[in-house]
């Protein structure tokens, strides 16, 4: 069956390849991606030394694997972003990477993925990222208090959001220059039953907070402003959103969570409770919005859990 499926690959267009999830070594390499490193085969695996993992620039390493892992620890498909040196240019290229694991019928799990070469679109988005901040520079008022950058950037160490004083202010920096015709969507999300979680496999608990970060970077933008507040409490302000939107993936988050997670083999079952408030009708500053997403979070809960409620409803 694999050797049917890479023959296909060969086939399409595209930088298809496969790895085994065990050791990460490569099983198949098609030639759409030999060709978008300009490299024969044997070259390209002497490379990277037969390593998905050693292909991924040594920065990026550790986060994308314990990314990946974490994924598939909830789901079967996984996506990361990641850079990779080449050997034929100095500077690092940006890939998108997507991957399905698949159960082989001798039992071994092997990785199915496809690469999506990022580098032009990033590149220029960096540099219209740099014109905006030099124009952005130039226009701010200097006599205005400077901006806590430290806290700004700040992210907690589990789970790799915004710690909850960063994510607090970026949030009110955020809808304090909002207009009203805007909206945006306040999200509070909490794990349900986590004291019994935590009480049943303590041991367990940093590394589902760890993944449960790296489902809401999936499961919203990367403009979105996401934080985590407490233990097992987090919010997300998504921007310039809708309802219907909002509505849509609160409930793909539910339904993500409500996959049993795994952990050294055994299945635990996990959901989450949601609630949330929008700007500007429910609240126009952080305070607010943070008290009535509470509201219809608690609402959530009284309800059963594992759901999501919005204020007023």
């Amino acid at each position: 069956m694999i050797s049917e499926s890479m023959d296909l690959m060969n086939r399409i267009p595209g930088a298809f390849f496969v790895f085994d999830r065990k050791t990460y070594k490569f099983v198949f390499v098609s030639d759409g991606l030999l060709n978008l490193f300009g490299l024969s085969e044997k070259a390209f695996l002497e490379r990277y030394f037969n390593s998905f993992e050693m292909f991924i620039y040594k920065e990026d390493r550790k986060y994308v694997k314990e990314l990946i892992e974490g994924q598939f620890g909830l789901d079967d498909f996984c996506d990361a972003n990641f850079r990779v040196k080449s050997i034929m240019e100095e500077n690092e290229r940006f890939m998108a990477f997507q991957g399905r694991l698949v159960v082989e019928n001798d039992g071994s799990e092997n990785v199915y993925g496809v690469l999506f070469d990022m580098t032009e679109m990033v590149v220029s988005q960096q540099e219209i990222n740099r014109m905006n901040q030099e124009l952005y520079n130039k226009t701010i008022d200097l006599k205005a208090k400077p901006a806590d950058t430290s806290k700004a950037l700040a992210r907690d160490a589990v789970s790799g959001l915004l710690t909850k004083d960063a994510v607090t202010e970026t949030i009110t920096d955020f809808v304090s220059g909002c207009a009203e015709n805007e909206l945006h969507a306040f999200v509070m999300i909490d794990c349900d039953d986590f004291t019994k979680f935590s009480l049943d496999h303590g041991d367990a608990v940093d590394d589902f907070i760890k993944y449960f970060g790296s489902v809401l970077k999936r499961a919203y933008r990367d403009s979105d402003i996401k934080g985590r507040i407490g233990g097992d409490e987090f919010i997300v302000l998504m921007k310039n959103t809708t309802k219907d939107a909002t509505e849509m993936r609160s409930m793909q988050l539910n339904e993500t969570v409500r996959k049993p997670y795994i952990k050294g083999g055994e299945e635990i079952k996990i959901s989450c409770s949601i609630g949330v408030s929008y700007y500007p009708e429910d609240g126009k500053d952080f305070e607010t919005l943070y008290k009535k997403a509470e509201e219809a979070l608690e609402k959530a809960k009284s309800l059963g859990k594992d759901r999501f409620v919005e204020y007023g409803n």
